[in-house]
């Protein structure tokens, strides 16, 4: 740990408690007044100072900006303070070099003693020798803030302002509490609260803990004042509040339960909490406790950075999460943030990390909670799927940027703009896929135990926070609510009886994935397959070396069995002794894992082996990937045959090796088939599609796959050029073949025609038709989404032009009908929107589309006008944004130089935090190049786009998420080095 961790970890004195009053709060000038009062108790008896955390954007007393009374004191008596501002000192000879800047920062942080120092009178010298409690009071003025707290207004011609709230968020990575209030920003100093927040009658404040009283003004009737309490023993990082017209929804028969939203969108709101009463039962039902808070607070505000921002006892929430009833398509996204939030609740506010070196283990475990939700509601296919998107992106991160350590016993040299010891240095790309793979670490512990023990150590943290948060005399105990990674293991080890020394050596304690390649024969004569896995040599970037037992399943002609090999080495070779003959069969019933016993047509295998197919490490026990190389059938038979979805879509994947006949026929039937899930039949139309794709002209069929189908299925029987009437119904069949749908004209889309070079025309005429007979006017739900999957799969029908097009006149029949028609549904979507202008969106990522493959000019005007403009809906802002992104990356023009500064100026100026941070994310994950050898190639590698990037990053007043975004691209665009070799000024 470093030396600043071990001083806000190892404070000279202790906060009991901490009381606010927020008042005179301004929507014009977006400022209000904050008084506190700390209670603390010296630990030292040589206390001289009081260091605490406060924001730049907070004024206090001695500061010429502050207006009116104010004061600090201790005791009652004036104390002397002054601001601490944290600077970073470059040497004179230091390079633009990103290790240089995390140098200075790491340098600066070290030896910062904190934003706030307050001399503790001479006064008060006997208190702090006796060690008695004392009291710090101090007034400040939050002005204008840029971090941490968000003010939305809207100012008429009349200068009404309407409707008008404000909100705190994250703009650090754990906390940013102390950009409104002083405070001691460390995890481990925990305390109790009391809120008091003075506001205009027509407004209404929610605050962490529990209303005790709500009282007029005396001396102005227009102002109320709501007071609340706070007695779970809470770090500041986990303090938030939310002020404005909000109206007011009590959980039916759940009345601890409150949501607030913004007025007109009360029937939203009450259609997306339906499902929460039995989010909160499953939870307090699963962990064996009640929720750790009496009151637990909702709200959904506008202009919010996050889908979810979670505090002690309350979540904020963007609006763009609340649905409407005849929204089919986020309901189950949605549903999932409720289950979030409310395991955060639990593991994140009420039990929380100890320092931030160990926030991955609260983060894994509310998020591993979550998939228990998942699972229980949404079933196995979809947690399977989800847990399969987090091993992908744990893998394709470290294999990029180098292994994740969930804990780093000793201090690690590492050349990125990341120190993962420090929030202020730590990479957001970095955190979200640590968070990912501590999901899969504990899911794999989850794996070694006996059924439900795992979930008896969360049980027993509770449990243990419960007893010692009752006593509120003993601070002492109020350590119980803080967990580390060795704490864990010991409750895992006091639980079980078991100890993992092996696991935690080598999964949290060292970073990286296992990668085999796999290859196997059979013996015939032993009648033993010989498998081979190999690890790579010398160790890839990002991967491990495993050593250890390895879980193989063999599917036989007569059983289902379990093997378990020793890998010891980087090729390790295995005989695996086989139960059944090979014999020339056509069909057989054969049992499979599940006990089910199905008929198989076994006339295209090899008539000498038994063996139907192999899988390695089938229940994700390690974090690995797997590159196996099997027969054409062995592969068939576990897409036809097999139960598991993630051998099912592993089958899929390794098809696309495979272009013949016999694959078409195999994944047409996939795609028809209703029992297997939908993402299966979705991932199996567009490997089919990529099949057609890869054939000779001369094996082309006269239909291409996929359009009798969607015909047979969905449209008119009389007339199957007509899509039918839209009658969605809620059912699980139904709902898997109304998702498959928005997915099989996306694929359609994608068919080629001879050469390869343009989609079949009378593919593009059934697709337009699809769009423009599309009538959902006797169905009860909307077809938003569904409308905005049928443009999107117009936009898949368009190849490379031959030439780049100049005039209207020069344009194809085929862009210039797809151009007409995102014209007329763009057009119709601004008159009538789209839920979350779905349309909207997809029409504009198609004009992308014309643009990239030269039907029409390029141009980001069009996008701009859509990016810039504070009245578009903020998601269609960014998508707006996100498409001069990927512009910037896929031209690589010089001409580009002055939109990617443009873009830049957007990510630091732009008033709405969401689009903020969102555009910084997409700038990391599609930068305009990357660090190469050969980087004076790129045209858009110049000095003024180093400069620019530096001066933003090495400013310690940059907001935090932009500066850490910023420090990624930086990284990726220029490496650990000094940036060399540009290709212009």
């Amino acid at each position: 740990m470093r030396e600043m961790e071990q001083k806000m970890n190892s404070c000279d004195f202790r906060i009991l408690s901490q009381s606010v009053q927020i008042s005179q709060i301004n929507f014009e000038k977006q400022s209000f007044r904050v008084s506190t009062e700390i209670a603390f108790i010296p630990l030292k008896s040589n206390l001289s100072n009081i260091i605490l955390n406060i924001g730049r954007d907070c004024i206090l007393p001695n500061e010429t900006c502050f207006e009116g009374f104010g004061k600090v004191t201790i005791d009652d008596f004036d104390a002397i303070y002054t601001r601490n501002i944290f600077n970073l000192n470059f040497s004179t000879d230091q390079s633009y070099s990103i290790q240089s800047c995390k140098k200075a920062f790491i340098e600066a942080i070290d030896s910062h003693l904190g934003d706030l120092i307050i001399k503790i009178p001479d006064q008060c010298i006997n208190y702090v020798q006796t060690h008695k409690v004392m009291k710090l009071a101090m007034d400040l003025i939050v002005s204008k803030p840029r971090n941490g707290i968000k003010f939305v207004f809207d100012i008429s011609i009349e200068n009404n302002i309407s409707p008008s709230h404000l909100f705190t968020f994250r703009s650090n990575l754990i906390s940013s509490t102390k950009e409104w209030l002083p405070c001691f920003e460390s995890p481990s100093q925990l305390c109790v609260w009391r809120f008091e927040f003075t506001v205009p009658k027509n407004l209404t404040a929610i605050c962490c803990g529990d209303l005790i009283d709500t009282t007029s003004v005396l001396d102005d009737d227009s102002l109320k004042t709501f007071h609340y309490q706070l007695l779970v023993p809470t770090a500041p990082g986990n303090i938030g509040f939310a002020i404005g017209d909000f109206q007011m929804y009590v959980q039916p028969e759940m009345p601890e339960i409150i949501s607030f939203v913004l007025p007109s969108l009360m029937p939203l709101l009450r259609h997306t909490m339906t499902s929460l009463n039995r989010i909160f039962v499953f939870f307090e039902e699963l962990l064996s406790c009640r929720f750790p808070y009496s009151t637990y607070w909702q709200v959904f505000v506008d202009q919010t950075p996050d889908e979810l921002t979670t505090y002690s006892g309350l979540s904020i929430f963007s609006l763009n999460i609340l649905y409407h009833k005849k929204i089919l398509d986020t309901v189950q996204h949605m549903r999932q943030i409720l289950a979030k939030a409310v395991a955060q609740q639990f593991f994140g506010c009420f039990v929380t990390s100890k320092d931030f070196s160990e926030i991955w283990l609260i983060g894994a475990i509310s998020s591993f909670m979550t998939g228990i939700f998942v699972e229980r509601f949404f079933g196995t296919c979809e947690f399977l799927f989800q847990i399969q998107k987090f091993l992908k992106d744990s893998c394709e991160y470290e294999s990029r940027f180098g292994p994740i350590t969930l804990r780093s016993k000793s201090e690690e040299f590492n050349e990125s703009s990341s120190d993962r010891s420090l929030p202020e240095l730590c990479s957001l790309l970095y955190l979200e896929t640590l968070f990912k793979r501590g999901h899969l670490i504990l899911r794999m512990l989850d794996k070694r135990l006996p059924k439900e023990q795992f979930i008896k150590v969360f049980q027993r943290i509770l449990s243990i926070g419960m007893q010692n948060t009752q006593n509120l005399n003993k601070p002492a105990e109020w350590s119980q609510l803080l967990i580390s990674t060795r704490s864990f293991m010991g409750i895992v080890t006091d639980v079980t009886g078991q100890e993992f020394p092996s696991f935690i050596e080598q999964w949290i304690d060292v970073g990286g994935h296992v990668e085999f390649h796999v290859s196997h024969a059979f013996n015939r004569k032993r009648n033993v397959i010989e498998l081979e896995l190999r690890q790579a040599v010398p160790t890839p970037i990002g991967c491990q070396r495993y050593a250890g037992p390895l879980t193989i399943i063999v599917q036989e002609i007569d059983g289902h069995f379990v093997h378990t090999v020793q890998v010891d080495a980087a090729v390790s070779k295995h005989d695996i002794q086989c139960h059944s003959k090979g014999r020339k069969l056509k069909k057989k019933k054969v049992i499979l894992g599940t006990g089910e016993e199905v008929e198989m047509d076994l006339s295209q295998m090899d008539a000498d082996s038994p063996v139907l197919w192999i899988r390695i490490d089938p229940e994700m026990l390690l974090l690995r990937q797997i590159f196996m190389t099997q027969p054409f059938y062995q592969w068939e038979f576990i897409l036809l045959y097999e139960r598991d979805v993630l051998a099912q879509q592993q089958a899929i994947e390794a098809l696309h090796q495979f272009p013949r006949h016999q694959t078409l026929a195999i994944l047409e039937d996939t795609v028809r088939n209703e029992k297997l899930y939908y993402r299966i039949r979705k991932e199996a139309a567009f490997c089919l599609v990529h099949i057609y794709n890869s054939l000779p002209d001369s094996q082309l069929g006269k239909s291409p796959p996929l359009i009798d189908y969607i015909r047979q299925s969905f449209c008119c029987k009389t007339c199957p050029d007509i899509i039918q009437a839209n009658n969605y119904v809620a059912t699980s069949s139904n709902l898997q073949n109304y998702f498959l749908f928005q997915s099989l004209p996306s694929a359609l889309g994608s068919i080629r025609g001879e050469g390869r070079k343009y989609c079949p025309n009378y593919i593009v005429e059934f697709l337009l038709g699809l769009i423009r007979l599309n009538d959902n006017s006797m169905n009860r739900y909307s077809d938003d989404y569904q409308r905005g999957s049928l443009i999107h799969a117009l936009g898949k029908t368009l190849v490379m032009s031959d030439n780049p097009i100049e005039t209207p006149q020069e344009m194809s029949l085929h862009a210039s009908s797809v151009l007409e028609e995102i014209t007329h549904a763009l057009n119709m979507d601004m008159m009538k929107p789209s839920f979350q202008r779905i349309v909207s969106t997809h029409c504009l990522q198609v004009l992308y589309e014309l643009q990239r493959c030269h039907h029409i000019p390029q141009d980001t005007e069009v996008f701009w006008k859509f990016g810039l403009s504070k009245n578009v809906y903020a998601p269609l802002r960014f998508t707006a944004l996100a498409c001069i992104v990927a512009m910037i990356r896929r031209s690589r023009s010089q001409s580009f130089v002055g939109t990617i500064l443009r873009l830049i100026d957007v990510v630091i100026t732009d008033p709405n935090p969401y689009i903020r941070y969102s555009l910084a994310h997409r700038l990391c994950i599609q930068p305009p190049f990357e660090h190469t050898d050969n980087a004076a190639m790129y045209p858009l590698n110049t000095k003024r786009l180093c400069h620019a990037i530096w001066t933003i990053i090495s400013n310690p007043a940059t907001e935090a998420r932009v500066r850490i975004y910023l420090s990624d691209l930086y990284f990726i665009l220029y490496g650990a080095d000094c940036p060399s070799n540009f290709s212009s000024y």
